[in-house]
Protein backbone atom coordinates (compact mmCIF):
# COMPACT_ATOMS: atom_id res chain seq x y z
CA UNK A 1 0.00 0.00 0.00
CA UNK A 2 1.51 3.47 -0.70
CA UNK A 3 2.25 5.94 2.15
CA UNK A 4 -0.58 8.32 2.58
CA UNK A 5 0.53 12.03 2.47
CA UNK A 6 0.28 14.03 5.83
CA UNK A 7 -2.25 16.49 5.17
CA UNK A 8 -2.26 19.46 8.07
CA UNK A 9 -4.44 22.45 8.33
CA UNK A 10 -2.48 24.82 5.82
CA UNK A 11 -3.00 21.75 2.97
CA UNK A 12 -7.16 21.91 3.97
CA UNK A 13 -7.39 25.62 3.76
CA UNK A 14 -5.17 25.06 0.05
CA UNK A 15 -7.75 22.15 -0.79
CA UNK A 16 -10.78 24.17 0.47
CA UNK A 17 -9.73 27.52 -1.48
CA UNK A 18 -9.50 25.45 -4.53
CA UNK A 19 -12.95 23.67 -4.24
CA UNK A 20 -14.46 26.29 -4.30
CA UNK A 21 -12.74 28.01 -7.06
CA UNK A 22 -10.33 25.67 -8.78
CA UNK A 23 -8.84 29.22 -10.36
CA UNK A 24 -8.00 31.26 -7.34
CA UNK A 25 -4.17 32.74 -7.47
CA UNK A 26 -2.08 31.54 -4.72
CA UNK A 27 -2.07 35.44 -3.81
CA UNK A 28 -5.34 35.49 -3.00
CA UNK A 29 -5.59 32.26 -1.35
CA UNK A 30 -2.22 34.06 0.24
CA UNK A 31 -4.04 37.05 1.39
CA UNK A 32 -7.84 35.28 2.55
CA UNK A 33 -5.28 32.78 4.72
CA UNK A 34 -2.52 34.94 6.21
CA UNK A 35 -0.37 32.08 4.93
CA UNK A 36 2.59 33.37 2.62
CA UNK A 37 2.76 32.28 -1.30
CA UNK A 38 5.64 30.23 -1.23
CA UNK A 39 3.97 28.06 1.48
CA UNK A 40 1.39 28.22 -0.83
CA UNK A 41 3.35 27.21 -3.49
CA UNK A 42 5.32 24.93 -2.45
CA UNK A 43 1.96 22.69 -0.92
CA UNK A 44 0.45 22.67 -4.03
CA UNK A 45 3.42 21.05 -6.05
CA UNK A 46 3.18 18.47 -3.37
CA UNK A 47 -0.44 17.94 -3.37
CA UNK A 48 0.14 17.54 -7.09
CA UNK A 49 3.27 15.81 -7.05
CA UNK A 50 1.19 12.91 -4.57
CA UNK A 51 -1.70 12.62 -6.28
CA UNK A 52 -3.97 14.19 -3.66
CA UNK A 53 -4.93 17.06 -6.70
CA UNK A 54 -5.19 15.36 -9.88
CA UNK A 55 -6.38 17.87 -12.04
CA UNK A 56 -8.13 21.60 -12.00
CA UNK A 57 -11.43 21.63 -13.66
CA UNK A 58 -14.62 23.24 -13.91
CA UNK A 59 -18.01 22.09 -12.77
CA UNK A 60 -20.90 22.37 -15.29
CA UNK A 61 -24.55 23.16 -14.11
CA UNK A 62 -26.16 19.96 -16.50
CA UNK A 63 -29.51 21.79 -16.29
CA UNK A 64 -27.94 25.16 -18.16
CA UNK A 65 -26.64 23.19 -21.09
CA UNK A 66 -30.16 21.20 -21.56
CA UNK A 67 -29.41 17.61 -19.50
CA UNK A 68 -31.98 18.79 -17.03
CA UNK A 69 -32.49 14.51 -16.30
CA UNK A 70 -30.49 12.36 -14.23
CA UNK A 71 -30.64 9.09 -13.24
CA UNK A 72 -28.81 6.71 -10.95
CA UNK A 73 -28.58 3.14 -12.69
CA UNK A 74 -27.90 -0.24 -10.90
CA UNK A 75 -26.17 -2.66 -13.66
CA UNK A 76 -26.04 -6.23 -12.96
CA UNK A 77 -23.47 -7.98 -15.10
CA UNK A 78 -22.61 -11.74 -16.30
CA UNK A 79 -19.47 -12.38 -14.41
CA UNK A 80 -17.59 -13.62 -17.18
CA UNK A 81 -18.12 -10.42 -19.49
CA UNK A 82 -18.17 -7.60 -16.55
CA UNK A 83 -15.01 -6.24 -17.53
CA UNK A 84 -16.21 -5.47 -21.36
CA UNK A 85 -19.43 -3.91 -20.01
CA UNK A 86 -17.47 -1.41 -17.79
CA UNK A 87 -15.17 -0.60 -20.74
CA UNK A 88 -18.52 -0.15 -22.69
CA UNK A 89 -20.58 1.83 -20.52
CA UNK A 90 -17.35 4.24 -20.20
CA UNK A 91 -17.72 4.75 -23.87
CA UNK A 92 -20.99 6.50 -24.02
CA UNK A 93 -21.49 10.63 -23.22
CA UNK A 94 -24.05 10.32 -21.03
CA UNK A 95 -22.49 8.16 -18.80
CA UNK A 96 -20.77 10.64 -15.98
CA UNK A 97 -19.79 8.22 -13.41
CA UNK A 98 -19.12 4.32 -13.41
CA UNK A 99 -19.03 2.61 -9.95
CA UNK A 100 -17.95 -1.02 -9.16
CA UNK A 101 -20.08 -1.77 -6.18
CA UNK A 102 -21.16 -4.76 -4.13
CA UNK A 103 -24.29 -6.49 -3.52
CA UNK A 104 -26.60 -7.71 -6.15
CA UNK A 105 -25.66 -5.27 -8.71
CA UNK A 106 -22.38 -4.95 -9.96
CA UNK A 107 -22.03 -1.58 -11.59
CA UNK A 108 -23.82 2.37 -10.07
CA UNK A 109 -23.55 4.58 -13.27
CA UNK A 110 -24.95 8.48 -13.29
CA UNK A 111 -26.97 9.24 -16.66
CA UNK A 112 -27.71 12.16 -17.93
CA UNK A 113 -30.47 13.24 -20.49
CA UNK A 114 -32.34 15.96 -21.95
CA UNK A 115 -35.83 14.23 -21.27
CA UNK A 116 -37.37 11.13 -19.79
CA UNK A 117 -37.93 10.04 -23.46
CA UNK A 118 -34.02 10.63 -24.13
CA UNK A 119 -33.36 8.72 -20.84
CA UNK A 120 -35.42 5.78 -21.59
CA UNK A 121 -34.21 6.08 -25.72
CA UNK A 122 -30.64 5.49 -24.04
CA UNK A 123 -31.38 2.92 -21.70
CA UNK A 124 -33.44 0.99 -23.88
CA UNK A 125 -31.63 1.43 -27.45
CA UNK A 126 -27.64 1.62 -25.98
CA UNK A 127 -27.33 0.45 -22.22
CA UNK A 128 -29.61 -2.86 -22.14
CA UNK A 129 -27.74 -3.62 -25.99
CA UNK A 130 -24.55 -3.49 -24.20
CA UNK A 131 -23.15 -7.18 -24.46
CA UNK A 132 -22.81 -8.89 -20.27
CA UNK A 133 -25.62 -6.74 -18.79
CA UNK A 134 -28.20 -8.68 -17.18
CA UNK A 135 -30.41 -6.36 -15.51
CA UNK A 136 -30.65 -3.01 -14.27
CA UNK A 137 -32.56 -0.86 -12.17
CA UNK A 138 -33.29 2.94 -12.89
CA UNK A 139 -33.52 4.99 -10.24
CA UNK A 140 -34.56 8.87 -11.50
CA UNK A 141 -33.38 11.65 -9.51
CA UNK A 142 -36.08 14.20 -9.24
CA UNK A 143 -33.99 16.60 -7.22
CA UNK A 144 -29.91 17.57 -6.49
CA UNK A 145 -29.82 17.94 -2.89
CA UNK A 146 -26.47 18.36 -2.47
CA UNK A 147 -23.55 17.76 -5.58
CA UNK A 148 -20.05 18.30 -4.39
CA UNK A 149 -17.23 15.89 -6.35
CA UNK A 150 -15.30 15.07 -3.04
CA UNK A 151 -15.33 15.74 0.28
CA UNK A 152 -12.66 18.27 1.12
CA UNK A 153 -11.52 18.04 4.60
CA UNK A 154 -14.35 19.94 6.74
CA UNK A 155 -13.98 20.56 10.68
Amino acid sequence: MADILEIDEIDRSILRFLSENSRMSMQEMSRLSGIPDATIQFRLKRLKANGIIERFTIQVDPDAIGYSVMAVVLVQTEADKHDDTKVALTKLPQITEVYGVLGEYDLLIKVYSSSLEDLNALINDKIRTIEGIEDLLEIVVVERVKDESHPVFHD
